[in-house]
C-alpha cells in the first residue's frame, strides 16, 4: 500500500488496523479522563464540605465513587434521607454533570427519583470544566431542603 492510499483512508480505519500503535485517545477516553479530574478536583472537596456540614446536624454520610459516578447518601440514624449521584452526560460538543436525586415523598411512603442538570445563576447548563465546588454544594442543599420537607 503506498502513502497516497494511506492518506486517503479515514482515520478510524488506520486506528482499527494499527490500534496498538495509536497515539490519540478516543473521545470516550478523553471524557473519562476529564470526569476523573472533575471528581478529584471538584466533587470530592464539595462532598467533603457537605459531609462536614451534615455531621454538625447529627447526620451520617456514605460516599461511594466509581469511574462512572460519584454518590453521596445522607442518613438520619438508620433512615435514608436522600441520595445524590453525579455522572457524566456526554453531549455532542461537551460533557455536563448529570445529577440523580433519590428521596422519599409523602411522609416517606414512596421513593422519588429525579434527574437534574447543574445550572449557573442565569439558568444555563454548565459543563464539567465550568463547574465549581460551590455549584455542587448549592445544588445539594437546595434539594436536601426539599427532601426534609417531604419527610414531615
Amino acid at each position: 500500500m503506498n502513502t497516497e492510499e494511506t492518506k486517503k483512508k479515514p482515520s478510524w480505519r488506520l486506528r482499527y488496523v494499527n490500534g496498538a500503535a495509536r497515539s490519540q485517545n478516543t473521545r470516550a477516553e478523553q471524557e473519562e479522563a476529564t470526569f476523573q479530574l472533575f471528581i478529584t478536583n471538584i466533587v470530592r472537596p464539595a462532598f467533603s464540605e457537605i459531609a462536614q456540614r451534615l455531621a454538625e446536624t447529627g447526620r451520617t454520610v456514605n460516599l461511594q465513587e466509581t469511574r462512572a459516578a460519584c454518590s453521596l447518601v445522607v442518613y438520619d440514624g438508620t433512615s435514608e434521607e436522600m441520595g445524590f449521584r453525579i455522572t457524566p452526560l456526554s453531549l455532542p460538543t461537551t460533557v455536563i454533570p448529570a445529577i440523580e436525586i433519590r428521596m422519599r415523598e409523602r411522609k416517606g411512603l414512596r421513593i422519588h427519583r429525579k434527574s437534574v442538570r447543574l445550572t449557573n445563576t442565569d439558568g444555563q447548563t454548565i459543563t464539567l470544566t465550568e463547574t465549581i465546588q460551590t455549584d455542587i454544594v448549592t445544588c445539594f442543599f437546595h434539594h436536601y431542603e426539599s427532601a426534609l420537607k417531604n419527610r414531615t
